[in-house]
């Protein structure tokens, strides 16, 4: 086998590492370990470890995968939701035939309002998992 495959086996479980939230210190080992494996027994990494996304799920699963794409969606809704309605509710002050599901202005700006704070609050909420969850895989690389 060439060294093509081995490379190009290495970026696509480095790549599938970095799309589930693995820090790039830990995809960084991981990575090398399979190189090692690899150049040390001459195997076909796929025939050893699997596909890299497979391989890539034992250490983070797919699971992450259905948060972040329920944080897209839920931060679309909110952030654009939120300001739609805030804008909304801004027209109904300024002119009162501006109307949105026969609510009045000032309940829009404050729903529309809400649904902006709750898109940051969100984001914040999300940053902090990341930051908790990057700092525990530094902690169980450095047992190795």
């Amino acid at each position: 086998m060439t060294e093509q495959p081995y490379a190009e086996y290495s970026h696509d479980l480095r790549d599938a590492l970095e799309f589930r939230g693995v820090p790039a210190e830990a995809a960084t080992q991981i990575v090398r370990e399979v190189e090692s494996h690899t150049a040390e027994s001459g195997e076909d990494p796929v025939a050893a470890f699997g596909q890299p996304g497979d391989y890539a799920d034992n250490f983070a699963p797919r699971s992450r995968l259905v948060r972040f794409w329920a944080l897209v969606i839920s931060s679309v809704v909110l952030a654009g939701g939120g300001a739609y309605v805030l804008i909304s509710g801004v027209f109904g002050l300024l002119s009162p035939s501006s109307t949105l599901w026969g609510l009045p202005p000032w309940v829009r700006v404050i729903l529309g309002a809400a649904g902006i704070a709750a898109f940051v609050v969100l984001v914040l909420m999300a940053g902090a998992r990341s930051k908790r969850s990057a700092s525990s895989w530094r902690a169980e690389a450095g047992r190795d």
